[in-house]
């Protein structure tokens, strides 16, 4: 199983990012065109995660994590243990990284607009485990966690930066999450998740698929990225009763 404290700060401080940003490595390296496109003087650091992604039943992926310029996020500057307590206790920290699970901490103090992906992991959440909005508590009940990590608007970045962050990361990243439920979004992830997971996976099985991984069973269930637009978002409109009622008791069993 991977390292779970060293797999934090490796992908926050992710040397391919730093090499292309220093020009040791040449822009047509995968990763150049995503890690280009911040040209402030801090550079927001690769996310590996958000929540306890050791602890957690429900992990949800996507496909790179956005960019708020404007928020207080770790930068190259900040030391080990705050980055840290900001990516593992984001929602829950006492420094006030995140309001209500929704209203990110901006660097002048204020807060950002509602995050929508955030709004919907917290809807899926409380599909699954059958509790009201108030009663879930993000970075507890779930966590966060992207193929590329790197930060981009609109997925900037992400098709040409893909293959190569996932072949590094996810493999450890779902080597070490506690969570029985990989809730999945979009298209661009689910390639790599399948792909990842090739050899356990049933690639018959659309929406839904029971996977062994380091000899844990979990179950992955395909959604559309909460951002399509014209699909149904949740569970029941995508599995169905029988679906939703065979996730809730694989998430519930002891």
């Amino acid at each position: 199983m991977t390292d779970f404290s060293g797999l934090l700060p490796e992908i926050a401080s992710c040397p391919i990012a730093a090499a292309i940003r220093s020009g040791e490595i040449a822009h047509s390296h995968p990763c150049s065109k995503i890690v280009s496109l911040q040209t402030g003087q801090f550079f927001q650091v690769p996310e590996p995660w958000s929540g306890r992604i050791d602890t957690a039943p429900i992990l949800f992926i996507s496909s790179n994590p956005s960019i708020d310029s404007l928020e207080e996020y770790p930068n190259e500057f900040w030391d080990a243990d705050r980055v840290a307590d900001f990516f593992l206790n984001r929602f829950t920290s006492s420094a006030g990284w995140v309001k209500d699970g929704l209203y990110a901490l901006r660097l002048d103090g204020s807060r950002s607009k509602c995050v929508r992906f955030w709004a919907s992991a917290r809807a899926r959440t409380c599909e699954i485990l059958m509790k009201d909005k108030t009663a879930i508590v993000p970075g507890i009940d779930f966590a966060l966690t992207e193929v590329v990590h790197c930060k981009s608007r609109g997925e900037e970045g992400v098709v040409d930066a893909l293959r190569f962050c996932s072949k590094r990361y996810l493999e450890r990243i779902l080597s070490i999450t506690a969570a029985k439920l990989l809730v999945v979004h979009g298209k661009k992830a689910e390639a790599e998740v399948r792909e990842c997971l090739a050899s356990v996976i049933e690639p018959q099985l659309e929406k839904q698929n029971l996977v062994k991984v380091d000899n844990r069973e979990k179950l992955i269930a395909f959604l559309p990225h909460p951002n399509e637009r014209g699909s149904n978002k949740s569970l029941i409109e995508n599995m169905g009763s029988d679906g939703l009622e065979f996730i809730r008791a694989f998430v519930a069993a002891k």
